[in-house]
């Protein structure tokens, strides 16, 4: 089916449920279909610069269970990813877990739940590595600068800008969370929990770090096949 055409048929299915006031559904079958988190964005500033997207172009992607792709892009700095609906964007819902991969560059992101300033939140991970138990996965951001108000002639107003930060790494566990990977060396191995040990051997005699991600998915993969 053409996404003119699935588009089309989508927005008959939503009009339809808003109708008969269709129950909220929390698979990932009827993720399209969750009227009441599908919501419209909002406008930015006209004095805002830059954007809120890794790649603002919506792209051919498909989520894990739908035969149909879609227009989609992510949204990094509200964490959310977007379809394109009749030329309008709309926020995918977050209450259920499902991955989302764009054809042209293969590139898989995961819906997981994470830790952030003591909250747990839903947040959309860039897949790097996926094992039996543990994973590995990158957190894009993007982040909202505030305006910098001119200081008596010494300087000129600065308007607020988006900017992006620097990416970060997170393990993945099974039940769709992941932690961020921590900065010291004692604090990651704790993850291993039990075969920290093996862990800690494993990686001294192949000369391996835990900060690159390639050593890192080198790692993990050793964990994955311990019994």
């Amino acid at each position: 089916m053409k996404i003119n055409n699935f588009n089309n048929l989508l927005f008959s299915l939503l009009l339809l449920m808003s109708a008969s006031n269709y129950s909220q559904h929390s698979d990932v079958d009827h993720i399209y279909l969750n009227t009441t988190s599908l919501t419209s964005i909002d406008l930015t500033s006209k004095e805002l610069i830059g954007n809120s997207y890794i790649e603002e172009r919506f792209l051919i992607g498909s989520i894990s269970n739908q035969e149909t792709s879609c227009l989609i892009r992510y949204n990094a700095y509200r964490d959310e990813m977007e379809v394109e609906l009749d030329n309008k964007p709309y926020y995918l819902p977050l209450s259920s877990y499902y991955s989302i991969t764009f054809k042209l560059s293969n590139k898989t992101y995961q819906l997981l739940d994470f830790n952030e300033k003591k909250t747990t939140n839903k947040g959309f991970f860039v897949v790097q590595y996926i094992g039996t138990e543990l994973s590995l996965f990158l957190k894009e951001k993007i982040k909202l600068y505030d305006e910098v108000p001119p200081k008596a002639g010494f300087s000129q107003y600065e308007p607020p800008k988006l900017g992006r930060v620097k990416d970060k790494l997170f393990i993945g566990y099974g039940d769709n969370t992941a932690i961020e990977l921590p900065n010291k060396k004692k604090d990651v191995l704790k993850l291993f929990s039990s075969k920290n040990s093996k862990i800690q051997s494993y990686a001294k005699e192949n000369k391996l770090g835990f900060k690159k991600e390639k050593d890192l998915i080198q790692i993990l993969k050793y964990y994955n096949s311990l019994k």
